[in-house]
This record gives structure tokens, sequence and C-alpha cells, in this order.
């Protein structure tokens, strides 16, 4: 603006402006005027520029302590996350190691009870099968003790004490079927 100033003073007189001329005076009151403008230049120019500049940087310097801050927490986040997504694999890995070995215990628990009932019902079929062989020759006995009577009868034509001929015959049939089982 000065500077314009002296352009236009110049052409006024009379002569065009030469930048190249040397005019002592005017580099004199060139440099009062830039030390007269500099305390207001840096008061109103420099000064909100280099205060602008600071506050700039101090936000910069923030805004890269915040992503530090935030990037050290994700990290930390990570790090959680990686340590409880492990230790649930190693509880998930146990509790099915865990629910094998109960259907195992459980599967075998279940056949020795089902070997233990069938062993059971065997034994009982067994006891029912002896008893009725038992009550089926006690049955057979006396029928021949009654068949025996009854054709001792027939043959001796006449009657017999039944006591006595029971008798007899029982222990001829012991002494038969004693024989027959030796």
């Amino acid at each position: 603006m000065l500077a314009n100033l002296l352009t236009m003073a110049a052409a006024a007189e009379g002569g065009g402006f030469n930048p190249f001329e040397f005019a002592p005076g005017a580099a004199i009151w060139t440099w009062i005027a830039f030390l007269l403008a500099l305390p207001l230049m840096w008061k109103f120019v420099y000064g909100p520029i280099t205060k602008a500049l600071a506050d700039r940087d101090l936000k910069l310097e923030d805004a890269i302590r915040s992503a530090e801050e935030a990037r050290r927490k994700a990290e930390e986040q990570v790090a959680a996350a990686r340590k409880e997504l492990d230790a649930a694999r190693v509880e998930s890995q146990r509790m099915v190691q865990e629910a094998v070995a109960r259907a195992e215990r459980q599967g075998q628990e279940s056949l020795r009870e089902a070997k233990n009932e069938a062993d059971r019902q065997l034994r009982r079929a067994r006891e029912t099968i002896e008893a009725e062989k038992q009550k089926a020759l006690v049955e057979i006995r006396k029928e021949v003790v009654d068949l025996s009577i009854a054709s001792a009868k027939r043959i001796l034509g006449r009657e017999v004490d039944d006591a006595a001929q029971r008798k007899m015959v029982q222990e001829f049939l012991t002494g038969v079927v004693g024989t027959s089982q030796n």
C-alpha cells in the first residue's frame, strides 16, 4: 500500500517509476513507514496468526494423544477379547469332554443295569423252570403211583391196602429213578 502511494507520488511529479532507480530519501521513508507499521502488524496480523498456528499445533498434539490413547485402549480390548475367547474355547472343550465322559459313564451304567436285569430274569426263568419241572415230576410220580395201584388191583383182582401199595410203588420208583440217574 505504501509502495502504491509512492508510485502515485512519483507519477504526479511527472516521471515514471523506475524500481532500479535509487533514491536515498525514498528508502529512508520506506524504512520509517515499515518500522512504524511493524508493531501494528505484529499485534493485529502476526500475533493472531502465530496464536492460531500455536492453537492448531496444540489441537494436533491433543488429537495425536487421543488417537494414541484410543489405539492403546483398542489393543487392550482386543487382548482382553482374545483372552476371553481363549478362556471360552478352553471352557467349551472342558464341557464337551465332561459331556462325553458322562455319556460314556451313563452308557456303561445302562449296559451294566441291562446285563444285571437280563441275568435276574434268566435266573428267575431258570428257577421257574426248575420249580415247574419238580412240580411236574411230583405230579408224574403221583400219576405213576395211582396207575400202578390201579393196575395192581386189576391184576390181583382184589382190593389192596392203598397206603402200603403207595409206599411200595414209591420205593420202587425211587430205586428206578435213582439207578437211571446214576
